[in-house]
């Protein structure tokens, strides 16, 4: 099974450069245009990959480290790649490190893993954590609520965190290996993946185009990694848009 990289700058839709305590954990401290930016990706059956990148740097002398269990945790093996130049800020590192998530030598479900930018003008980290994808289904458009004929709605299931409120508050950390997203209409108790005329998938994305009744129903996304598979669901229903009286004139 092939796992899309999904990257954390996308799923957290509202990256801050702040410290808070959610759950009475430490949040992360990110800065939306520096990062760490944090992206898993399958390299075999049982290996999974942890890129993290940190760009727009102005300090020569920043340094960015992979940590298992937490922001002062032990020090991980990864590899370091350094482009660009501080002076004209856009200095990015990247750092790279791998672990199993099944079969022998596999790491235990809940292992958390940190990426820390150190920097003059103040460290940054972000973490993932191995376990259940943790899926919430968004609709990316239209911005309205309602649906009307001849709409494309676009459906998005991204892998959040373990934060109550993931509309406002960054996903903390992040769940890995991230899911494989799939999508199907009118699920009841066999999965095939049926999609009405009109409903395609591209990364996980579902766009249903120039809507009608045909596409009235219940839209299923099912999120699955080594660990578990879990779902979300959306009622379409499609109705016609308020019609446009002109104002009389006299």
């Amino acid at each position: 099974m092939a796992y899309r990289v999904q990257n954390a700058r996308w799923i957290c839709l509202c990256l801050v450069f702040a410290s808070t305590l959610h759950g009475g954990a430490k949040a992360a401290v990110t800065d939306p245009a520096t990062g760490p930016f944090i992206s898993d990706s399958k390299i075999t059956d049982n290996t999974l990959e942890l890129k993290c990148i940190a760009q727009n740097l102005s300090d020569p002398t920043a340094n960015i480290t992979w940590l298992q269990g937490g922001i002062d945790g032990t020090e991980l093996n990864y590899a370091i790649t350094s482009v660009g130049d501080a002076a004209a800020g856009t200095l990015k590192l990247t750092a790279t490190t791998s672990l199993n998530v099944s079969g022998t030598g596999a790491v235990a479900k809940g292992t958390n893993y940190t990426c820390k930018v150190e920097r003059s003008a103040g460290t940054l980290w972000q973490a993932v954590v191995t376990g259940d994808p943790t899926t919430r289904l968004l609709q990316l458009a239209p911005a309205r609520e309602k649906l009307y004929y001849g709409d494309t709605v676009v459906l998005a299931c991204p892998n959040y965190g373990t934060n109550s409120d993931p509309d406002t508050l960054p996903a903390d950390p992040l769940p890995v290996p991230s899911p494989l997203v799939e999508w199907q209409f009118n699920y009841t108790d066999a999965w095939t993946g049926y999609l009405p005329s009109g409903a395609t998938v591209q990364d996980g994305i579902l766009t249903i185009e120039n809507l009608a009744d045909i596409h009235d129903g219940e839209y299923t996304c099912q999120a699955t990694n080594v660990y578990y598979t879990n779902y979300a669901f959306k009622v379409v229903q499609v109705e016609m848009a308020p019609s446009t009286v002109a104002p009389t004139t006299t």
